[in-house]
């Protein structure tokens, strides 16, 4: 039988989601979209979740952004919205989930990957995390993460990060507020542990009041482009330059560019 692409357990109200597809550096696949999206919709019900710790299996990658073989798959311009929004209503699920969000990052954490770990509440990498946001490289443009990257990240580190395409190790995300704190590999989880048992001790009902406060004083104006900049990356993609992108890295070639 097959695993589940997303895993979910919770142990005294710490619920544990982990993005299970570490043959394919737990990229996004719709199915993976799918069910990461109910199981932040599940907590969001729950009456025992005091906290969130999203990570992946594997030690690779905590995510490489959206699964290219999946995409380039589904071509017409409906699948392409359908693909992008549901990317845009995953950040959004995660920013209306009321308790604390833990991202636990390693390995690369790329485009949509990127994404994750800013929409989270608190994100915790580990000295080996790289990201990056390659999106232009292949004719696409980081829209839908540039929404809650820029609640994070400064307008000339984020403009550097989208227009070049270049990675950027932990350290460097740490001082240009991507990351919360930075630890070593060895320690990651061990840290992630002792934060989210430091939640637990706090009021329940105060933890999920200041979150709400802070996604109102903070980020009302971005989810509501969330669904704006879907579209544009679904239209984006349609186009001759990205069919290009898209193509080249499937067959794993340079981009051949028609200026």
């Amino acid at each position: 039988m097959t695993a589940s692409p997303v895993l979910v357990s919770e142990t005294a109200g710490i619920v544990s989601v982990t993005i299970n597809r570490p043959h394919a550096r737990n990229s996004l696949n719709a199915l993976t979209i799918k069910l990461l999206t109910e199981a932040f919709e599940s907590i969001s019900r729950s009456a025992t979740a005091r906290c969130v710790i999203l990570s992946s299996a594997g030690t690779e990658a905590f995510c490489a952004g959206a699964d290219i073989a999946e995409l380039v798959a589904a071509p017409s311009p409906s699948e392409r919205r359908a693909f992008f929004g549901s990317i845009a209503n995953l950040i959004k699920t995660i920013n209306h989930t009321p308790v604390p969000v833990i991202a636990r990052v390693h390995g690369f954490a790329l485009a949509g990957g990127c994404g994750l770990a800013a929409a989270c509440d608190i994100t915790l990498a580990s000295d080996d995390a790289v990201f990056g946001l390659p999106e232009v490289g292949i004719g696409l443009a980081a829209m839908v993460v540039m929404a809650p990257l820029s609640r994070v990240v400064s307008k000339k580190a984020l403009t550097q990060m989208v227009m070049t395409g270049e990675r950027i190790s932990a350290s460097r995300a740490l001082e240009i507020g991507l990351v919360s704190a930075v630890h070593p590999k060895q320690s990651l989880d061990a840290e992630t542990d002792t934060l989210s048992r430091k939640l637990l001790k706090q009021g329940a009902g105060a933890l999920k009041a200041s979150k709400q406060a802070l996604l109102d004083v903070t980020e009302s104006d971005y989810l509501s482009l969330l669904h704006d900049l879907a579209d544009r990356s679904a239209l984006l993609s349609l186009g001759a330059e990205a069919h290009e992108g898209l193509t080249a890295f499937t067959q794993k070639r340079t981009p051949s560019w028609r200026v």
